[in-house]
């Protein structure tokens, strides 16, 4: 999904993902190059491998175990897994690359606040109580306790390690302090909310319409959003939610938060990620596409209602509809606000993720989408020597 001249190539975690985990049966996809004859003193030209396999591996620790047999050379997809990372490192036969441009959020289901032909409410229709899901998590726990260190917390919808982050530092700080973790606001809010939209608290559990306020979680797991989920499933819970989680693959949850109808009601909240395949320079744009109906067709894109407020900062942005830097400053900054207060989705860690490979591969690579992210991935894999097989898993 592209952004207009200097905007990301950004793509959707579940849908990179899904390339190598989505119903692809045992994607063999073979690419044989064919050589020109050359005679002995002609230099090779044409392709330097003769052959590129690509076969699908969604298991991080199982790609690293069958890099280090030679079972194959390079694996295009990124791990956040430290244990594996030192387990790279220690391996003369093995190196990797790493990258800053994977994202893991929360999405809401903003629908409702009850699902149409049902009894079932949905606490996250309210503005609210999206909100104060941003004071309930403990995004520097996800960090250093589950991610062991591979992320840094992340609050806003711009990229912490990239220059409108810089440009705006002072106003990003002063939203990180006033959304960092408060469990006591956090619950006194949504109380107060879920009060409003009619449940009420029976023996410490939520209770809407005589029947339990059942949340249906739809959690990741092939990476550490698993974790993630089962921490904030945790919390809900303690707020007197009861939590069905969902657990499955992109494969299997995309078709649900992505591609059907969210009046459904089939979920009320989802573990997302995105993946940022170059460094961006303007991030403007980044509003329009994650809160508007503008960023998507897709039924969830159709669904969200940003505040009028909100959708008109949103879409001057994203057409560049200001003159100086002070007025663009002026509207990011009020967009960053109206963001927090909208949280459709909430950001939670910037990733930081390794590529491993064999040590005679070369691959180009890029900062912030690392191998397959890099626009010119396809084009540079390169062995020491010519004229073998490459066999990469995705």
């Amino acid at each position: 999904m592209g952004k207009r001249g200097e905007k990301a190539w950004r793509v959707s975690a579940p849908r990179w993902r899904g390339f190598r985990t989505a119903g692809l049966p045992l994607l063999v996809a073979a690419v044989t190059l064919t050589l020109p004859s050359v005679g002995l003193a002609q230099a090779r030209v044409g392709a330097w491998v003769d052959a590129v396999i690509a076969v699908q591996e969604p298991s991080d620790a199982a790609a690293v175990s069958r890099l280090e047999a030679n079972d194959f050379q390079a694996w295009f997809s990124a791990t956040s897994n430290p244990d594996l990372r030192d387990r790279v490192a220690r391996n003369p036969a093995l190196t990797s690359v790493v990258s800053f441009g994977l994202q893991s959020e929360l999405t809401f289901n903003p629908v409702g606040p009850v699902f149409g032909g049902t009894n079932r409410l949905n606490p996250f229709a309210s503005p609210k109580i999206r909100e104060a899901m941003n004071w309930l998590i403990d995004r520097r726990f996800i960090a250093q306790e589950i991610m062991r260190g591979m992320a840094t917390p992340r609050y806003l919808p711009i990229d912490g390690a990239f220059p409108d982050y810089a440009r705006l530092a002072d106003a990003a700080r002063k939203l990180e302090i006033q959304y960092a973790p408060n469990p006591d606001r956090a619950r006194a809010i949504i109380s107060e909310e879920m009060g409003k939209l009619g449940a009420t608290l029976v023996g410490g559990k939520w209770q809407f319409r005589g029947q339990p306020v059942t949340l249906t979680f739809l959690i990741r797991t092939e990476d550490e959003r698993k974790l993630i989920g089962e921490y904030i499933a945790g919390l809900l819970e303690n707020l007197g939610f009861a939590v069905e989680r969902r657990l499955g693959s992109s494969a299997e949850l995309s078709p649900i938060w992505s591609r059907a109808d969210p009046a459904r009601g089939q979920w009320h909240l989802y573990t997302g990620g995105w993946q940022i395949v170059v460094i961006v320079r303007d991030e403007s744009g980044n509003f329009d596409f994650f809160f508007t109906p503008r960023g998507l067709t897709g039924p969830l894109w159709q669904a969200y209602k940003p505040s009028p407020e909100f959708d008109h900062v949103s879409d001057q942005l994203a057409r560049s509809d200001y003159t100086t830097i002070a007025e663009r400053n002026r509207l990011f900054t009020r967009a960053l606000e109206l963001a927090m207060q909208d949280s459709a989705r909430i950001w939670l860690v910037d990733r930081t993720s390794i590529w491993p490979r064999r040590a005679e591969v070369k691959v180009v690579a890029d900062l912030a989408g690392g191998i397959s992210g890099s626009l010119l991935c396809k084009h540079a894999p390169r062995a020491v020597e010519p004229g073998r097989r490459l066999e990469l898993h995705l």
